[in-house]
């Protein structure tokens, strides 16, 4: 019995040891999905368990902000979502290892919009044309 003891303790100290830190992509302020994920995913400190991501858009600029901080603070600023001063504001709260790789697309902005909108139109004239 006694030569099952010291892989029984193996297992335990594998479930007990110390935790694990999340991983969360980081940047301040820049206006490129990609160039912000580009360093990798940072270790966040041990207190911090959400991965949070605000993008902002006003239409022509863009700027996403990544950072590791407590869910409860994720929580607060999302609250604050919104259009302020004309400039849309979108929060997301993660809780995996790199969850806010993708968090931040680029919006569709207003000069991608009216282009959809011509070309649906020309469509439309174009289809009761051949008809």
């Amino acid at each position: 019995m006694t030569c099952y003891l010291p892989g029984l303790l193996l297992v335990v100290l594998l479930f007990v040891s110390g935790g694990h830190s999340l991983k969360c992509y980081t940047c301040n302020t820049n206006d490129n999905n990609a160039a912000c994920n580009a360093g990798g995913p940072t270790t966040c400190p041990a207190s911090y368990d959400t991965c949070m991501t605000i993008l902002a858009y006003n239409g022509y600029y863009y700027a996403v902000n990544k950072q590791c901080l407590t869910k409860a603070a994720c929580d607060t600023t999302k609250k604050n979502d919104g259009i302020i001063n004309g400039i849309t504001v979108i929060t997301t709260c993660c809780q995996s290892d790199g969850c806010n790789v993708n968090a931040a697309p680029r919006p569709v902005g207003a000069a991608h919009v009216t282009l959809a909108l011509l070309g649906v139109a020309i469509s439309v004239v174009v289809s009761r044309a051949l008809v």
